[in-house]
């Protein structure tokens, strides 16, 4: 039975959920099929995966049994009403993100107009959530505000975490040197990237964290203000920014391989996609104690800090992991492979394609 993973916005931080969805398809005995935005066709560089990119090519498949929908687009309301109404396919939609409240967005630091495409967004996951068979929340947090909000559009609902294929596998974790303190993914307001350059200016120019550098890796424009105080910092030499472009599946692994600590202490966040990467890796993150969830263990898996604009604080958090790495790098490991690695939620997510089964959070 075919079976879609679909994705119609390009983001390349998503790459790997869809491809991790593909193999644990395919493992199951599904012909899977990549029915994604033109532009990750370029980030399967050895053409591993079938692909297709526009509704004309999904005849050429053959009868498609299930859809799982991984991330909002306004392209998918005629897509799930084809593929439903039309095909007969079972439909799968991975929530990511229920909305909050626009006092916490504002609280988080997004203004009028950011809020505003927030509010759009979930209006357009109203008939999404409506037209899905079931629905997948990734995290206690967005479970929760899904039960408040939105199981009267859909009462079929449960908790799977996000899937990742191991792109570590058969690799050595200690091959190489893990000598960043690092800030990957997406530059927004409630990642609270400028605070995470006022750690980078702070731990520079008081010498602190010697032998270690400072990583951003990012597709967005550095904002004016970080962009000067990182210009500032250039001189140094423990200052290494890549920004403005979309990185390859391989450019962005590198970046988590050569990371002891990831920011994720953010203002934030239902479920950052950017902690399983760095687990994968054996990278701990400094999480902030506003957001925490259920997949950062406090000393173990990383450190919960109680104030993001902290300097000491985050210096003390940052230095205490830099100084235990390999018992943290070990534990982060662990931590993904039980809970993040598709293998790990293999029958959960195949479940969904029978009966609807709603399920009760985990505690």
């Amino acid at each position: 039975m075919n079976a879609l993973i679909v994705s119609l916005n390009f983001n390349p931080g998503h790459f790997s959920h869809l491809t991790a969805n593909y193999r644990l398809f395919a493992e199951c005995g599904y012909a899977p099929c990549l029915y994604v935005h033109p532009q990750f066709n370029a980030m399967d560089e050895k053409n591993t995966y079938r692909k297709v990119n526009a509704p004309g090519e999904l005849k050429a498949l053959g009868k498609i049994g299930a859809a799982v929908f991984w991330f909002p687009s306004l392209k998918n309301l005629v897509e799930m009403f084809r593929l439903r109404f039309l095909h007969g396919a079972r439909l799968i939609y991975v929530f990511h993100e229920p909305f909050d409240s626009i006092t916490n967005y504002h609280r988080s630091g997004f203004g009028p107009v950011k809020i505003a495409k927030i509010m759009l967004i979930n209006l357009v996951n109203v008939p999404l959530l409506w037209m899905a068979q079931e629905v997948v929340l990734p995290s206690s947090t967005s479970y929760k505000l899904y039960e408040k909000k939105y199981r009267w559009l859909n009462a079929s609902f449960q908790r799977i975490p996000l899937l990742f294929d191991d792109e570590l596998a058969g690799d050595d974790l200690a091959a190489g040197a893990k000598d960043c303190i690092s800030y990957i993914g997406t530059v927004a307001a409630d990642h609270a990237f400028d605070r995470f350059v006022d750690f980078v200016a702070y731990a520079v120019q008081q010498g602190l964290l010697p032998g270690k550098n400072f990583l951003i890796a990012t597709r967005s424009e550095i904002p004016p203000r970080e962009h000067e105080i990182l210009q500032g910092l250039a001189g140094s030499g423990r200052v290494i920014v890549q920004s403005g472009r979309p990185m390859s599946t391989d450019e962005i692994n590198a970046h988590y391989r050569r990371s002891v600590v990831v920011w994720n202490a953010y203002h934030r966040s239902n479920q950052s996609g950017v902690l399983p990467k760095a687990f994968m890796f054996g990278a701990a993150v400094i999480s902030s104690a506003r957001t925490l969830n259920e997949f950062v263990d406090d000393q173990i898996t990383g450190i919960v800090i109680r104030d993001n604009s902290d300097m000491a604080e985050i210096a003390a958090a940052v230095s205490d992991i830099c100084a235990d790495g390999p018992r943290y790098a070990k534990a982060c490991r662990s931590k993904f492979l039980s809970t993040f690695y598709y293998r790990s939620k293999m029958k959960e997510f195949v479940d969904l394609l029978g009966q609807p089964k709603p399920r009760a959070l985990e505690s």
